[in-house]
């Protein structure tokens, strides 16, 4: 059922399709539904190109003390989901074609209002222009910032950002870590590698993953060093050895994780797992008719993974029902963490399921390391593990890029892959509903492929790094088999 907005604000927009829309009200609509400390809604013409072009954009100042409230740092990620979960309820033509996340604040009015006028025309050049992240510096630095910038301390930050993002102009401290200079949930793991070498210190993951800024970055490591008595003088460099990720995978899980991670099988966990997949089986195939092909590729014994395209809740528990008896009470899921993870952390029954289901869950920011540890360890020990490398559901059915992650898994483990195409699943539950419907789904599993193949391949891609070669060969092997199909 469709929700109707009723609107007594004076403030319209028309678009092109004559359609009346209020601001504030789909402001107010969308600020409850995700973290949004201020947003602006408005048109932007001139898209793609075509100039009579008017669509319905909006400008985002997250709400960072909750990101760091639940350890998320992927904002637009976690915004999209959010957005895309809430408009379902809206018609059409109210629905956001898309928004621009900022960390500044949006300009305001005399009256505290926000400056619609001055916001539009800061930012629909750069919507057209496809940019987004800090605004221009405009005027001198502050003294306090020409001190941070100035520091021991703010010099090697810089320097480590420069090595590892690569980019050639000036870093700035209203740089976002995310935004503009790309560095992502590994990426912050990487970073903290590089920041513990050249400091010769210990960093808190946290001190880290709750930096959103360069600036905020800068602080934290300020505020983690203050007291130390041993920072050397001379920087002990930043990059990263060849083997980085492989010695740091190789560390065992904490003991709580290990707690969840169940290798052999006993009876009640065998139990459980027999009725779990009983249910599942039966549920797809009266409700949607699944069919399974080349199950006679999953692996029997040894490590393998899983890889399959990712656009419904349904992806997982489909890939479930189809696989062969054995491999079924063998393998491993590695589930998003929000999904799945916070309403067991205290409840020793529900936690003790999820152990028995052999969920790995992740996030993206603090636990992400720790569960691709998780992996790595089951891996090591000759189990299967089901992982979608595109992270988050697909909102329009296409196959997304492979995060680096699925790569570093692969080549560090050299466990083969198995290509899996789900088709159907997008139509019987999308992301961005909230029920599923029935439709007919189908699992192909394609033949197992060898990380050092796919490393050779993907390096003939464009591509030096040979995480991201696996991760470009591994998704066209992906998508060609639903082509097939």
């Amino acid at each position: 059922m469709t929700e109707v907005l009723t609107s007594t604000f004076d403030d319209f927009i028309v678009l092109n399709s004559g359609d009346k829309i209020y601001p504030q009200e789909l402001e107010d609509f969308y600020t409850k539904a995700a973290p949004v400390k201020e947003m602006c809604v408005f048109t932007v013409s001139g898209m793609h190109g075509v100039a009579q072009s008017r669509i319905l954009w909006a400008i985002i100042q997250p709400n960072l003390d909750n990101f760091r409230e639940f350890g998320e740092v992927n904002l637009r990620s976690v915004l999209k989901e959010r957005f895309d979960n809430a408009s379902q309820s809206l018609p059409s033509f109210k629905r956001l074609e898309g928004f621009t996340v900022t960390l500044d604040g949006l300009p305001l009015t005399t009256l505290g209002k926000i400056n619609r006028n001055e916001i539009r025309k800061i930012y629909e050049p750069r919507v057209i222009a496809g940019k987004e992240g800090a605004l221009p510096v405009s005027g001198e630095l502050s003294a306090e910032d020409i001190l941070l910038t100035g520091s021991l301390i703010g010099i090697r930050v810089l320097k480590c950002l420069k090595a590892q993002v690569g980019i050639r102009r000036p870093i700035i401290l209203e740089d976002s870590l995310e935004l503009d200079l790309g560095i992502d949930s590994l990426g912050r793991v990487e970073l903290a590698s590089c920041l513990e070498s050249s400091f010769s210190a210990d960093l808190k993951v946290e001190t880290i993953s709750k930096a959103f800024s360069v600036k905020d970055l800068i602080l934290g490591i300020t505020e983690a060093l203050r007291g130390a008595k041993d920072i050397p003088l001379e920087d002990q460099g930043t990059s990263l050895k060849e083997d980085y990720w492989k010695e740091h995978l190789n560390v065992l899980p904490k003991a709580e994780t290990m707690q969840m991670l169940e290798l052999t099988t006993g009876y009640f966990a065998w139990l459980f797992r027999f009725i779990l997949t009983a249910i599942d089986c039966l549920i797809f195939k009266v409700f949607f008719s699944i069919k399974a092909e080349g199950a006679q590729h999953v692996p029997k014994e040894g490590a393998y993974i899983l890889y399959g395209n990712h656009t419904s809740f349904l992806d997982g528990p489909a890939i479930g029902a189809c696989l062969p008896r054995r491999p079924v009470f063998q393998i491993f899921y590695f589930v998003f963490g929000p999904y799945f993870f916070r309403p067991f952390i205290k409840n020793r029954v529900l936690r003790n399921l999820v152990k028995m289901g052999r969920f790995i869950p992740f996030d993206f920011s603090t636990h992400f390391l720790e569960a691709l540890r998780s992996c790595y360890y089951v891996l090591k020990h000759g189990k299967g593990l089901c992982f979608f490398p595109e992270g988050l559901r697909s909102t329009t059915g296409e196959i997304g890029e492979f995060k680096k992650g699925f790569g570093i898994l692969a080549k560090a483990t050299g466990a083969m892959l198995v290509p899996v195409a789900i088709t159907g699943a997008h139509e019987a539950w999308p992301s961005t509903s909230k029920y599923p419907k029935r439709h007919s789904i189908r699992v192909r599993f394609g033949k197992a492929l060898l990380p050092e193949d796919l490393e050779k391949e993907g390096l003939t891609m464009g591509t030096q790094d040979p995480y991201e070669a696996i991760c470009l060969a591994a998704r066209k092997a992906l998508m060609e088999l639903k082509k097939e199909g």
